[in-house]
């Protein structure tokens, strides 16, 4: 019986130290902009800066500090549920329906998905970026695809009735940020 208790505690500590090895992520941050409003942007050194996705996320993220907003760029991880950097960064998470997902902004504490969009089908567009971007937040920003005003509402409006809860909706449409939908 105390071998198979010392079994299980070894076992436990290889795992830990397995996995601080294989997921590995620099928890360090840099400062990105500073503004006179009290805004600021801050990202974590781990996240790819080569990207486009870095940039457009980067847009986003400096119009929110432009308005006096602390903003802070995360990382993906790879297998939230074993890295334990997970809960450091995105805890505020636990207990949502969010938990184990990796959204792309922090702002004011408020969490924030990205999405973009690729294709030359509107309607398909959208909903992608719908689909994707309420499965890491009920808060998304989205690249403008072409759709009308009208059929993003009509398609919004059954999510809602479907049970999706959709808290804010933003539209990127030609360097500037348009509020489209917000739960009140």
């Amino acid at each position: 019986m105390e071998f198979y208790i010392f079994a299980a505690s070894l076992k436990t500590v290889m795992t830990n130290d397995i996995i601080n090895t294989r997921h590995p992520i620099d928890l360090s941050t840099e400062v990105l902009a500073m503004y006179e409003n009290g805004g600021s942007l801050t990202v974590y050194n781990s996240i790819d800066r080569t990207t486009e996705d870095f940039y457009r996320i980067r847009c986003c993220a400096e119009f929110f500090a432009k308005q006096g907003k602390t903003v802070i760029m995360t990382p993906k991880l790879n297998v939230t549920y074993k890295n334990p950097a997970y809960d450091m960064i995105y805890g505020t998470l636990k207990g949502t329906p969010y938990y184990g997902k990796c959204p792309d902004l922090l702002v004011d504490g408020t969490w924030y998905e990205h999405e973009g969009f690729c294709g030359v089908k509107p309607k398909r567009s959208f909903r992608n970026m719908c689909n994707h971007g309420f499965k890491q937040s009920n808060r998304i920003i989205i690249e403008d695809c072409g759709l009308t005003d009208r059929q993003m509402r009509k398609s919004l409006t059954e999510r809602i009735k479907n049970g999706i809860f959709v808290e804010e909706l933003w539209i990127h449409r030609d360097n500037s940020f348009h509020l489209f939908f917000k739960n009140t």
